[in-house]
């Protein structure tokens, strides 16, 4: 198989992961604080990522522990993201959340433009611009509903969180590309951030948050918790870096606009309310037509990456 194939099913597991993310979010908010949430997710991810790191990639994983500085860069950056994106989607709409992280996909770009030579001709094709802008609209209409805009003015703190949120999600995307391409194997680097990013949250949650709940929650609620650390943490997180590392930022975070697609017709199985309406169907459509030009533009360009 392909490096762009195996790049490209790795994208495809991470756009999934990450549609799951909202919907165990807000299904564990009255158990938990933001952080320690967060945390406990994280913590899910460790479980099953250092085993799996020991046995098959136990070399890297040493290397990893060796390299300090992109892992705590990466880890730091991960932390605040992670309370920032938790605090955004507890104390806001979901629908508003969605709209407002949709911020990311320019910054990645821009980061991208200025960090990575190869993405330059990729970024700057018409086609990629006209996809890229119809995606997000896309998303937006999706998700888009008036209570949300009305809403707006009054939750200073979701819009500040997410926005936030929106741009460390661009260093870290970056930063992470740079950091796999030099000299560190996405999955052990992950596994090393996950460990770091699990202390960093749950001392967040010792600290600012409300550690008492933690005593107070059934022992199944803190199984899903932790087996919502499997998906959309430790495979999602995992595989998106050696997405990027092989597809390029800006390519891998535009098609992230099918997120909240995905994450509608999860919800849809599982709540039989949650229908579309037809300003939704509409962004809908755009979203995944402008998906569409995208991955046009990616099939007709050469990827050269490592090996």
């Amino acid at each position: 198989m392909s490096q762009k194939r195996r790049a490209g099913i790795a994208l495809s597991l991470a756009i999934i992961g990450w549609s799951f993310s909202p919907i165990f979010i807000r299904y564990l908010q009255n158990a938990y604080d933001p952080f320690t949430q967060a945390g406990i997710r994280y913590a899910g991810a460790v479980i099953f990522l250092v085993p799996y790191c020991i046995v098959f990639y136990r070399d890297s994983f040493k290397k990893a522990f060796r390299r300090p500085i992109p892992t705590l860069i990466l880890s730091a950056t991960n932390v605040i993201m992670q309370s920032a994106w938790t605090i955004g989607i507890y104390y806001s709409t979901a629908s508003l959340g969605q709209i407002l992280v949709k911020i990311q996909i320019p910054i990645v770009a821009f980061l991208s433009f200025l960090v990575f030579s190869e993405e330059r001709y990729l970024i700057k094709r018409p086609q990629f611009i006209v996809g890229s802008l119809l995606g997000i609209a896309g998303s937006i209409l999706l998700v888009y509903k008036p209570s949300s805009i009305n809403e707006f003015p009054y939750l200073y703190l979701a819009v500040l969180s997410l926005f936030l949120s929106a741009f460390l999600w661009g260093i870290y995307c970056v930063y992470g590309k740079y950091t796999v391409e030099r000299e560190l194997h996405p999955i052990p680097m992950f596994g090393v951030i996950s460990i770091y990013t699990t202390a960093g949250l749950l001392l967040l949650g010792y600290f600012l948050g409300e550690p008492e709940k933690v005593f107070q929650v059934s022992p199944s609620i803190h199984l899903i918790a932790l087996f919502s650390g499997l998906l959309p943490i430790a495979v999602a997180h995992s595989s998106f870096h050696y997405a990027q590392w092989h597809l390029g930022s800006a390519f891998c975070n535009t098609l992230l606009t099918l997120n909240p697609l995905i994450t509608h017709f999860i919800a849809l199985l599982l709540w039989r309310d949650e229908v579309l309406n037809s300003v939704q169907w509409v962004g809908t459509f755009v979203l995944i037509f402008g998906c569409i030009l995208v991955l046009l533009t990616q099939s007709n360009m050469k990827v050269q990456s490592p090996e």
